[in-house]
């Protein structure tokens, strides 16, 4: 069964863990009024990261909730190789040979 919404949280994860990274030291330095060009822009930067994290991490998360709970059916669901050894009537007693 395909997941949906697996590389949106993978991503999401990604950007929010660069984030970590990236914003803390510039977001001082403009906070205390002594940022340069270069802090300024790893500020943006990190802003940047930050937004599409979160916006990555909602999406796929929103994604994966709408796909477990949308009811399953044999005619919704990804057919498998095993379906041929699937019995018409799962509550028929097996076979005895």
């Amino acid at each position: 069964m395909k997941s949906k919404g697996t590389w949106q949280i993978a991503v999401g994860s990604a950007a929010l863990a660069a984030t970590l990274f990236v914003l803390p030291t510039p977001l001082f330095q403009v906070a205390s009024g002594r940022a340069d060009a270069g802090a300024t822009g790893l500020f943006i930067l990190g802003l940047a990261l930050l937004a599409s994290g979160l916006g990555f991490l909602g999406y796929g998360l929103f994604r994966r909730s709408r796909e477990l709970n949308r009811a399953r059916s044999y005619a919704t669901r990804e057919p498998s190789s095993l379906d041929e050894d699937r019995p018409v009537n799962p509550h028929a007693l097996p076979k005895s040979f």
